[in-house]
């Protein structure tokens, strides 16, 4: 195993600095639908009540194996967006926006909308699902 502890410019940082690799492997199971509704398969941690998108197994504050899943959907916030227009990994112009959920959970999403230049922050948006994806929509 490689030692990765040396930055460069000399610094070092400590072992407990590494990422947990407790990531759910199952990537396609970020959301589910349940009658119709869209909901993205989080986790919250039982001592510290830390929530974590997408599913852990260890919470990332106390380093302890105590998440358990949690559903988070319904509406939730646009706190900030950005429309790309230039990109070689997929067809533009596309918007990504940071999406606050009421229980305090913020996630990167797909914002859909044929509207870009109407968002604003702190706008209303819905979560949605195509077969393989989530994204959300203004409301």
């Amino acid at each position: 195993m490689q030692d990765n502890s040396q930055l460069t410019g000399g610094d070092s940082y400590g072992p407990d600095a590494q990422p947990f690799e407790d990531l759910v492997e199952d990537p396609s199971r970020d959301f589910t639908c349940v009658d119709g509704e869209v909901f993205l398969c989080a986790s919250r941690s039982r001592s510290s009540g830390s929530i974590a998108f997408p599913q852990r197994e260890v919470c990332l504050e106390t380093g302890e194996r105590d998440m358990e899943p949690l559903k988070v959907g319904g509406e939730a916030r646009l706190y900030s967006f950005s429309t790309v227009h230039v990109s070689s990994s997929k067809p533009v112009p596309y918007t990504l926006g940071y999406i606050d959920f009421p229980n305090g959970l913020r996630v990167l999403a797909n914002v859909v909308t044929d509207e870009p230049q109407k968002l604003r922050c702190d706008q209303r948006v819905q979560l949605r699902a195509s077969a393989d994806d989530w994204y959300v929509v203004p409301v």
